[in-house]
């Protein structure tokens, strides 16, 4: 029977990390002194060792300047590079899933947004939005140019991509942590989750995971919306939008049909094919997901989101429910009362001189006249987030 490594670690409660400081901890003094010296004088670090392990046995993220200092208050008189050499020494690295395990068919797809002030031929200046995925093991790419980077915007995009894929790996890695993260901790790990997210990804069966900051943590590749604007939008020209996304389409198709240096020179559509085999089937179609949200039924029995109200029967008042968002309505069910809504969609500003809308490679596509496949890479996205345009 196959166990995983967290699974392990689970079922010992202990990390690999702290299990490295026990064993390193048992080498004693004695040992160490037997072992035969470098050349050159004896280090004033060592004789530490044993200091910095027990310290990091009780504190594992506890930062090597803070090290150093407790290390100089227990009578440290030597100097910080040596000390900081001794500290990298015994500090394990804590690898990432994505890093071990990046060339497995159909266990992770990486997801990114992306944001890029384009020039367009006539002068003019507007800034694109746009959703990055790949999956890692066939290199096999898509993206969309979309309307925001909310919540909604990247799940319904998310899924959009999965059905052009052909199935839903294990794990989606997203290179940050916004929108999917409402709390972050100092290296970027999300400490709290935003619920409309959370429940939609486990609608989908999807574990989910953001790649650290900076550092070894972070493991291999560099962020995806950065690696689009250097190999397309740096040297694109371009009319304007859906000239942008038409162009996006045809790179984007003819990057997955030619051989990659990084995948030993096979191109990304061939192994596309064996990964389509482990995917999973999609649970649930981008049109057909409901984002959920909690909500409290006001005093005048209307239910506010997203600065639209929707009327519910008098007697919910007062009630904590849960609005159910789809692309084209809304469902709410508080207690044991529950109304259905076609979605509102905020005003358009004044400036805008287009419908509420979506943005897809043939141009712009009302929310009402939604087509699914007219992305750049796939299909479209099946809604419109407040002001876009």
């Amino acid at each position: 029977m196959a166990i995983f490594l967290n699974e392990v670690i689970e079922l010992r409660k202990v990390s690999p990390f702290v299990h490295r400081l026990r064993r390193l901890r048992r080498t004693s003094v004695v040992e160490l002194s037997a072992q035969k010296r470098s050349v050159g004088r004896p280090s004033k670090a060592q004789p530490f060792r044993q200091f910095v392990l027990d310290l990091l046995l009780k504190e594992p993220n506890l930062r090597s300047l803070e090290i150093v200092r407790r290390a100089r208050q227990a009578g440290y008189d030597g100097g910080k590079s040596a000390l900081y050499s001794l500290i990298a020494s015994v500090r394990p690295r804590r690898s990432r899933p994505l890093a071990d395990h990046d060339r497995v068919p159909g266990e992770i797809v990486r997801h990114g947004f992306g944001q890029v002030d384009f020039a367009f031929k006539d002068g003019t200046e507007r800034s694109l939005t746009f959703f990055v995925s790949r999956l890692e093991y066939s290199r096999w790419m898509m993206a969309s140019i979309v309307p925001d980077q909310s919540v909604e915007t990247c799940v319904r995009t998310m899924v959009t991509h999965y059905g052009s894929m052909g199935g839903v790996p294990l794990l989606a890695a997203f290179d940050r942590a916004r929108p999917l993260g409402i709390r972050t901790d100092s290296e970027g790990q999300v400490l709290e989750w935003d619920l409309a997210f959370a429940y939609a990804a486990l609608q989908l069966g999807l574990g989910v995971e953001v790649r650290a900051r900076r550092g070894a943590d972070r493991g291999p590749g560099t962020n995806l919306g950065n690696w689009l604007k250097l190999s397309f939008f740096k040297s694109a020209k371009a009319n304007d939008e859906s000239d942008v996304a038409r162009q996006l389409a045809e790179w984007l198709q003819d990057y997955n049909a030619h051989e990659q240096n990084e995948i030993s020179g096979k191109a990304p559509a061939i192994l596309l094919a064996e990964e389509r085999q482990r995917l999973r089937p999609t649970k649930v179609q981008a049109h057909e997901l409901a984002l959920r949200f909690p909500v409290l039924v006001g005093p005048r029995a209307v239910v506010v989101h997203d600065g639209q109200s929707y009327a519910m029967p008098p007697d919910a008042v007062g009630l904590v429910g849960m609005l159910h968002l789809y692309p084209d309505r809304v469902a709410i069910v508080a207690g044991r009362y529950e109304a259905t809504h076609p979605r509102h969609l905020p005003s358009m500003s004044a400036s805008s001189d287009i419908a509420p809308s979506v943005r897809t490679s043939a141009g712009v596509a009302p929310v009402a006249d939604w087509n699914p496949a007219a992305v750049a890479g796939g299909p479209a996205l099946p809604y419109a987030r407040a002001g876009s345009a």
